[in-house]
């Protein structure tokens, strides 16, 4: 089966409506729902058919999809580019890799983050003779997205932990922020970076220590940082001991790194107690991708059914839409974790790409996007998929509030689904101006209630679609050169060698004052 073969069914199913094969389904509209570790996947109203769905597993079949899987959760080169594995899911128990370096690494370090945040929740750890009543995660992308969204989502689950904030602009406020009203003999700083050498992270941290060392003895500074980093030596000469610092691996990407000491912020905020159930969750969804044939697999079917908006029907984006304001930081989360995984035009063999890779991935928290860009998506010419995430709960809930949630979360699947047509015997001049054309599909994502568990199921679903994608593309979903490029250009900047940048740059610098510093 090849993407031709794909496109001439997309070109079938788009001579009729989407309305008419949502409602073809008939008896068999369950078969379109699929439900896995406390997640459901509902995809009625996707534009396929049990013709194209069949096209698309075939598909998966003939880049042997299911070869790729094993080889990711067995340890395998899949990031070819860096000559790595993707192991990420051995923090969570999820992949196969028992004796291995790799495991005795994770299980050694689980062992000391779980054993120091238990310490600092304790009470026990005041290096300047007080409790830690403030964590701040020093960090970028994901090693701030991450532990950022996980915070805010369980927020209701931490049990008296100290207070967690994050920092992870090189605006100063960001800091500033941070630490506002906090008692610096309190304030523990968690520093995540692999390399101990990004420089908005690296930067932050020196900031952290400027402003701590008002108020700190010298000798008392290192013991409020931490760090989850691979470069014990670097962190050394920042001031941290090495008992301190916990390995994060090269074999763990920083968008898929909040399984390892890149959480550790929230082992501390919420309790080593609530991540391990996190974590538990992820586990039960590596368990499921492994398992279930592609037809019942929910991360697989996701990633076909995005591959199959992307470059068979031709839609450039898709829409987040979380109807939970715990989850207000979901969309940029996935934002990063697809964009910078999927936003490829090259081959892991280094040929032009076949398609177009991955879609611009946006969105927001629920019914306040209803009241901005939800209007574009309804009557604007061009065509994005919407991706509802909410709670089952709340259709059954007795707080007025979540029903409404979640029936305006219903009603907007079905607005889009089937638009309004309106004529001038109804509406008069403004008919054509309050007609919407429909047509749009959707996708929904239900979990039973928002938990550490199905939190964690539901970002390790993402985690594995990305890269069934990743497989469909023929790109490789681990490396980011375009992300080194830019960190490239600024130190050349940094450093006034701009000699061979273009003009329009060049008389920016000059114009704002920074060129020849």
């Amino acid at each position: 089966m090849s993407l031709d073969a794909l496109k001439t069914h997309a070109d079938r199913l788009a001579g009729g409506s989407l309305r008419s094969i949502v409602d073809g389904r008939g008896d068999a509209l369950s078969d379109w729902v699929f439900n896995a570790a406390g997640v459901e996947l509902d995809l009625t109203k996707q534009c396929l058919d049990p013709a194209a769905l069949t096209a698309l597993l075939d598909f998966a079949e003939g880049v042997n999809l299911s070869s790729h899987r094993d080889a990711l959760l067995s340890g395998g080169i899949v990031n070819a580019t860096e000559g790595r594995p993707a192991l990420h899911m051995a923090y969570r128990e999820g992949a196969k890799i028992d004796g291995s370096d790799a495991a005795e690494l994770v299980e050694r370090t689980q062992a000391q983050t779980r054993e120091f945040a238990r310490a600092v929740r304790a009470g026990e750890y005041q290096p300047s003779g007080k409790a830690i009543s403030r964590v701040v995660n020093i960090g970028i992308g994901g090693s701030d997205l991450g532990p950022r969204l996980i915070a805010d989502a369980l927020a209701e689950f931490a049990d008296g932990g100290p207070e967690m904030r994050f920092v992870a602009s090189l605006d100063p406020s960001d800091l500033r922020l941070a630490v506002e009203g906090a008692d610096p003999e309190s304030i523990l700083f968690i520093v995540a970076s692999k390399s101990f050498s990004t420089q908005e992270t690296l930067m932050g941290a020196e900031a952290a220590r400027a402003w701590l060392s008002a108020y700190v003895a010298e000798d008392r500074l290192g013991g409020h940082f931490a760090a989850a980093s691979a470069a014990p030596d670097k962190a050394a000469a920042f001031g941290i001991p090495a008992e301190r610092v916990f390995d994060f691996p090269d074999w763990v990407g920083g968008r898929y790194s909040v399984w390892s000491a890149v959480g550790l912020s929230l082992e501390i905020g919420l309790g080593p107690e609530v991540f391990a159930a996190f974590r538990e969750g992820a586990r039960q969804m590596d368990t499921h991708f492994a398992t279930a044939p592609l037809a019942q697999n929910l991360p697989v079917l996701k990633g076909l059914v995005d591959a199959w908006n992307r470059v068979a029907l031709g839609y450039p984006s898709r829409c987040v839409a979380a109807y939970s304001a715990r989850l207000g930081k979901l969309a940029d989360y996935l934002q990063q974790l697809e964009m910078e995984s999927l936003g490829k035009s090259v081959t892991v063999d280094g040929e032009p790409a076949p398609t177009a890779g991955g879609a611009l991935v946006w969105g927001g928290a629920g019914t306040e996007i209803q009241h901005s860009f939800f209007q574009w998506l309804h009557q604007g010419k061009d065509i994005v998929p919407v991706d509802f995430i909410g709670v089952k709960r709340h259709f059954a809930s007795e707080d007025a509030r979540e029903r409404a949630l979640a029936a305006n979360m219903a009603a907007q699947g079905a607005a889009l689904l089937d638009g309004r047509q309106l004529d001038t015997a109804d509406e008069g001049e403004l008919a054509s101006h309050k007609s919407m054309p429909g047509g749009r599909p959707s996708a929904m994502l239900l979990l039973d209630d928002l938990n550490p568990a199905t939190l964690g199921a539901l970002i390790a679903l993402h985690e594995h679609k990305v890269f069934v994608e990743g497989v469909v593309y023929g790109i490789n979903p681990y490396d980011q050169w375009g992300v080194e490029l830019g960190k490239v250009l600024t130190t050349g900047i940094l450093k006034g060698d701009t000699k061979e940048y273009d003009a329009s740059t060049k008389a920016l610098l000059d114009r704002t004052g920074f060129g020849g510093r």
